[in-house]
């Protein structure tokens, strides 16, 4: 029996953790999301009806104009790789293939890059253009047992990129997973990472009609975690060579993305501001007269906007603390983080 590893009685795994989810973890991947355009209908697709099934480009949430604005975001949080998502980044291959070929090109071979997909249009031609591309990982969400032919292909036509799947556990389908389990390592797959299945705008009706239940005290389907143990906890016993990894999503939202925020906070914050732990950025908002405009005058600060920014260490009468997410805009940000994104914490 192969060893199942716990983390805080919520996050296991059998095998080894793929290398994309090492990134992550450490909060080093940019999240690319490069199309909204998918013509799979997954009842579950969390993705907000702002994005999906609109061809918008978004780099950890903010607007892209250019393929250049990706290559300054993982600049700005020190990134060791990328995640190319969706929508289906197939849909739009060429713009995908350049973002990599860029993404290479800008930060090395070194530079991790893995690509969720459908795989409905991971033709043999396309799958040879990633691969050329310098894609690393390749994660194929089965939504129909086609898609096991087009991972079977990938498996035997691509010799340097990594072949994997990722999917959401749905409580009531524990026994189909396992079986689909034990055919992706029958056919040589490394990697499946089972996400918990989340609830979002987008599919909460869905969910609903279906009879799924929301936890009353997170985004996420009632058992969906559950069923997530009980199916790792199986392939200890019941696989030979392919990683299951279960991650939950407040592992995602708690752990990945504050690891994130805090690496651009660091890299990004002016001198006199102060980095959180929560990945915040603090500064204290003076009015520009007496001590306040002398300070930032000798350096200790700056003044902007008509107001005076000076280090939170620094008493200054009336100033207020200011906080504020290294995010351009707040709309990506857990729903939680969406009021202080933009807004700030007025605290005296």
């Amino acid at each position: 029996m192969r060893r199942v590893k716990l983390v805080k009685d919520v996050y296991s795994l059998v095998g080894s953790l793929p290398l994309g989810c090492i990134y992550c973890v450490r909060g080093s991947k940019i999240v690319v999301f490069i199309t909204g355009l998918c013509d799979d209908n997954c009842f579950y697709c969390p993705v907000s009806p702002a994005k999906l099934h609109h061809d918008v480009i978004t780099v950890d949430e903010e607007p892209v104009k250019s393929l250049e604005d990706i290559v300054l975001e993982a600049y700005r949080i020190g990134a060791d790789g990328a995640s190319i998502t969706g929508g289906d980044p197939l849909v739009r291959l060429d713009r995908t293939v350049r973002a990599i070929r860029l993404l290479k090109d800008v930060f090395g071979d070194g530079f991790h890059v893995h690509l969720y997909t459908s795989g409905r249009y991971a033709t043999s031609s396309a799958l040879l253009e990633l691969e050329r591309a310098g894609l690393d990982e390749i994660r194929f969400h089965v939504v129909g047992e086609w898609v096991l032919k087009r991972i079977e292909a990938a498996l035997h036509l691509l010799e340097r990129v990594r072949v994997g799947v990722e999917i959401p556990v749905l409580p009531d389908r524990v026994e189909e997973t396992k079986k689909l389990i034990k055919r992706l390592d029958d056919m040589g797959v490394e990697f499946i990472n089972l996400n918990e299945l989340e609830v979002s705008e987008a599919n909460v009706r869905q969910l609903i009609l279906r009879g799924y239940l929301p936890s009353h005290s997170r985004p996420v389907v009632k058992g969906s975690q559950e069923a997530a143990m009980e199916i790792v906890k199986w392939a200890a016993a019941h696989t030979r060579r392919i990683t299951v990894h279960y991650c939950p999503a407040v592992y995602k939202d708690s752990v990945q993305m504050r690891v994130r925020l805090i690496r651009k906070a660091l890299r990004t914050a002016r001198p006199y501001e102060e980095v959180t732990p929560e990945g915040m950025v603090a500064v204290v908002e003076a009015e520009p007269v007496g001590p306040a405009l002398e300070l930032a005058r000798r350096g200790y600060g700056e003044l902007l906007g008509g107001r005076v920014l000076l280090h939170p260490g620094v008493a200054v009468p009336g100033a207020r603390l200011r906080k504020r997410y290294p995010a351009v805009l707040g709309a990506g940000l857990p729903s939680e983080l969406q009021s202080v994104a933009e807004n700030r914490d007025n605290s005296p």
